[in-house]
């Protein structure tokens, strides 16, 4: 229930807004649905869309557009740092071989659709680098060895 309210929250605040059918507004919306369900199904979509007083195609087309917005549920995240002392410390390796062996595409999805990639320029624990969330939980002192093993084993347990 929890998850219906704060969508129904989200879908109030952007149907008050003056600027609801500005792109940039609806793809906000998006963002932040997303965040709730993990994924934008196309009933939420339809809603989005009524919310912002926009077209369903509208809402399409802005899901094609913005690689961020997924419209598939995925079973693990990973957030890889891309700061500075990272990718100085072989977190661009690291990144290169899990987007290898997982088969990341263009959308951040793994090729079995159950891993999501994602990025950021710095998780903010610098003096641990490199950094990395798998489902919310951090991971520090990473090598490319030990990430890419500790992605393997956690992905292993989906199959």
């Amino acid at each position: 229930m929890e998850e219906e309210a704060r969508i129904r929250e989200i879908l109030d605040y952007y149907r008050a807004q003056r600027d609801r059918g500005d792109q940039s507004v609806i793809a906000e919306l998006l963002r932040e649905l997303q965040e709730v369900q993990g994924y934008l199904t196309p009933e939420l979509k339809k809603e989005a869309a009524e919310a912002a007083g926009a077209s369903e195609k509208l809402i399409h087309i802005l899901v094609q557009r913005y690689p961020s917005l997924k419209e598939s549920p995925f079973a693990h995240e990973i957030l890889a740092c891309t700061g500075e002392r990272c990718g100085n410390r072989e977190g661009a390796r690291l990144l290169q071989e899990i987007r290898k062996e997982l088969e990341i595409g263009k959308d951040g999805l793994s090729g079995d659709g159950q891993v999501m990639l994602r990025t950021r320029s710095c998780l903010k624990r610098c003096r641990t680098a490199v950094n990395m969330d798998i489902d919310g939980v951090p991971y520090t002192g990473l090598t490319p060895e030990t990430g890419l093993e500790l992605v393997r084993s956690i992905c292993k347990k989906n199959k």
